[in-house]
C-alpha cells in the first residue's frame, strides 16, 4: 500500500522544475529523499538540474545519496559543492559519468563526513582519490572502482587516518605493498576490511594485519586465491576476529585450516565463518571438530567434500547456537543431514539448501511446523528439484516472518503455493519463482499482499503476461529488481509502466524481439562476483 507521504514526494519529484519556491516548503530530510528518487528515475535532466541545484542542494543536507543515475556527472557534483553543504554521509554509486574532477568537488564537502561511498565509478582513478583528506571519515567503500591502484589507497589512509571500515572489493591492481601500508597507517583503528577479489595479495598482507591491527573484527578475503593460510593463523591469533570469510581461497590447505579453527576456538570470539567453494582435501570430521562453538553463522556452500556425517557432527556441536547455515551446492548431501538439522537446530533463522538434487526434505517437516518455524527469515531452496511439496507448503504456511524465499526450479510450485505465501508472509522482501508453474493469478496475489518486496524473480515462466508486471507496479512501491527473462508474453510497454509508480530504482535489463515485439529480460544477479562458478554458489535467485 502506497502512503500519502510517498505519493506526495513522487509527485514533487516529477514536477520539481514546475513548483515555485519548492525548497522553502521542504525539510532537509525530504530534500535528501527527493535527491535519491530523482536519481533512481533518471530525472537529473538538463531541464531539472537548475531547479534541483537551487531548491534541493542546501547547506543543511546531512546525507547525500546519488546512485544509479547516468545523468549525475562532474557538473552536478560541482553544483552540489556550491551549496556549501557538509553532509555526514556521501554516496556516489554507479554513476558512470563521474570522474576525478567530480571527486575534486566532493573533496570540498568532507569536513564533517563520516561515511564516504564511491562504488562502481569506472573513471575514478588514484589521482582523484589523492584529493580526499579528512580526519572525520571513518568508513570508506571503494568497491569495483577498477581504475584505482595502490598509490591512491596509500594516499587515502595517510590523509584519512581514522578509517575503521575499508572496502576495496574488486580493486584488482592492489597488491601486498598497499595492504601492508594500510595496516601500518590505520593500525588499531582498523576494525572492518573487505578485500574481496584482491588476487595479488598473499600471506604477507594477512601477517601485516596481524602485526598492526589488533582491533580487526571482520575480515573478508573472498577470491584471494594466493592466500595460503599461514598468515591467517597469525591474524586470527593476534586480532579480535568475530567474522571471517575465506570463500574461494583455493590455496588454503587442510592443515592450516585446522590450526585456524583451533585458534578461533581457543579465543571464543568468532561468530561468523564463510567458506564457500573451499576445495581442501581431505576435509574430515576430525578437522571440523575444531569448529569454534561460538559460531552462529556458518556458510559451507559448494564444499564438495562435505558429507552427511560431517553435517551431523556440526549440528550436534553447534545446533543450539546456530542462527544461519548454508549447505547449498554440497552435492554429496542426502536426506540424512535433514534429520540432523531438524533434531539439533533450535534457533535457526537462515537456511540455505540450493541445488541439492538428492534431497526431498521430508525430514525437515518438524522444523517448519513447530514453534521454530516463526524464527525463519531466510529459506533458499532453488534448484533442489526433488524437494517435497509438503515441505514447501509447511514453509509458506508457517514461517510467517520470512523475508527471503527462493523456490526456483522446484516442482509443484503453483498458484496455491503463491497464495499461501501471500497470506502468511507479509514481511517478504525477496522471492524467486523462476521456472515454476505459476500464472498471473499467483503473482498478482503475492503482489497485493506482500508490499515490502524489493526483488522478484519470475524468469522462465512462459505463461505470465503484462498483468503480473502491472500488479507489481501498482502494489509493490519499493521494488528494485525484477527478473523476467524468457517471459515472452510480457511487453515493453508493461516494463516501461513498471518504472513509473515505483519509488525505488528498478533494474530491468531488456532486449527487443523484432518478430513478436515482446520484451525479454535477461537475468542480472546484482552480485559482485564475475566468475560463473562463483555466481552459482552465491546467488539467492
Amino acid at each position: 500500500m502506497k502512503t500519502l507521504h510517498d505519493m506526495c514526494l513522487s509527485c514533487i519529484a516529477r514536477n520539481v522544475s514546475k513548483i515555485n519556491r519548492l525548497g522553502t516548503f521542504l525539510s532537509s530530510k525530504h530534500k535528501e529523499i527527493l535527491l535519491e528518487r530523482l536519481c533512481w528515475h533518471q530525472l537529473f535532466t538538463d531541464e531539472n538540474a537548475p531547479s534541483i541545484s537551487y531548491h534541493l542542494f542546501s547547506p543543511a543536507l546531512q546525507r547525500v545519496n546519488l546512485s544509479y543515475c547516468s545523468q549525475v556527472d562532474d557538473k552536478i557534483l560541482y553544483l552540489l559543492s556550491q551549496s556549501r553543504c557538509t553532509p555526514r554521509s556521501i554516496s556516489i554509486d554507479n554513476c558512470p559519468q563521474v570522474t576525478d574532477k567530480g571527486l575534486k568537488c566532493l573533496s570540498q564537502m568532507l569536513g564533517y563526513a563520516e561515511q564516504l561511498t564511491l562504488k562502481k565509478l569506472k573513471h575514478l582513478t588514484s589521482e582523484g582519490l589523492k584529493l580526499v583528506r579528512s580526519e572525520a571519515i571513518t568508513s570508506v567503500d571503494l568497491s569495483e572502482c577498477s581504475s584505482i591502484t595502490g598509490p591512491g589507497i596509500a594516499s587515502l589512509v595517510s590523509e584519512c587516518p581514522n578509517i575503521s571500515t575499508l572496502n576495496v572489493d574488486g580493486l584488482h591492481k592492489v597488491a601486498d605493498e598497499t595492504l601492508v601500508y594500510v595496516a601500518q597507517c590505520l593500525g588499531e583503528k582498523l576494525e572492518d576490511l573487505d578485500a574481496t577479489d584482491l588476487n595479488l595479495i598473499t600471506c604477507v598482507s594477512t601477517r601485516a594485519l596481524a602485526e598492526h591491527c589488533p582491533n580487526l573484527t571482520r575480515a573478508v578475503f573472498d577470491g584471494c586465491v594466493r592466500i595460503d593460510g599461514s598468515g591467517l593463523i597469525d591474524m586470527v591469533e593476534m586480532c579480535n576476529i568475530t567474522s571471517l570469510s575465506i570463500s574461494f581461497c583455493y590455496k588454503v590447505c587442510v592443515q592450516k585450516l585446522e590450526v585456524v579453527f583451533s585458534t578461533l576456538r581457543a579465543k571464543g570470539s568468532i561468530h561468523c565463518l564463510e567458506m564457500l567453494g573451499i576445495t581442501v582435501s581431505p576435509l574430515t570430521v576430525e578437522v571440523l571438530s575444531f569448529f569454534p562453538p561460538s559460531l552462529t553463522h556458518l556458510s559451507l556452500c559448494g564444499v564438495q567434500t562435505l558429507t552427511d556425517s560431517m553435517v551431523d557432527m556440526i549440528t550436534k556441536k553447534l545446533g543450539q547456537s546456530l542462527l544461519k547455515i548454508d549447505l547449498s551446492n554440497c552435492l554429496h548431501l542426502t536426506d540424512s543431514f535433514c534429520r540432523s538439522l531438524a533434531l539439533q537446530c533450535t534457533f535457526l533463522e537462515e537456511l540455505g539448501m540450493r541445488n541439492l538434487q538428492a534431497v526431498n526434505g521430508t525430514d525437515l517437516l518438524k522444523l517448519f511446523t513447530d514453534k521454530r518455524a516463526k524464527n525463519f527469515k531466510v529459506v533458499t531452496l532453488s534448484g533442489s528439484k526433488n524437494m517435497s511439496v509438503k515441505v514447501v507448503y509447511a514453509i509458506t504456511s508457517n514461517c510467517t516472518n520470512l523475508e527471503i524465499l527462493t523456490l526456483a526450479g522446484l516442482r509443484n510450485v503453483t498458484d496455491e503455493v503463491a497464495s499461501a505465501i501471500a497470506h502468511s508472509c507479509p514481511n517478504l522482501q525477496q522471492v524467486s519463482f523462476r521456472n515454476t508453474d505459476l500464472t498471473d493469478t499467483g503473482v498478482c496475489d503475492v503482489a497485493v499482499h506482500c508490499s515490502k518486496l524489493t526483488m522478484v524473480a519470475l524468469a522462465g515462466i512462459h505463461s505470465l503476461t503484462d498483468k503480473s508486471v502491472i500488479a507489481l507496479a501498482e502494489n509493490v512501491p519499493y521494488l528494485e529488481e525484477l527478473y523476467i527473462s524468457g517471459c515472452a508474453r510480457i511487453t515493453k510497454q508493461a516494463v516501461a509502466y513498471l518504472k513509473v509508480p515505483t519509488y525505488m530504482y528498478v533494474y530491468v535489463h531488456t532486449c527487443m524481439c523484432v518478430e513478436c515485439n515482446s520484451t525479454h529480460i535477461h537475468i542480472h544477479t546484482h552480485l559482485r562476483t564475475h566468475t560463473p562458478t562463483r555466481d552459482t554458489h552465491r546467488t539467492v535467485l
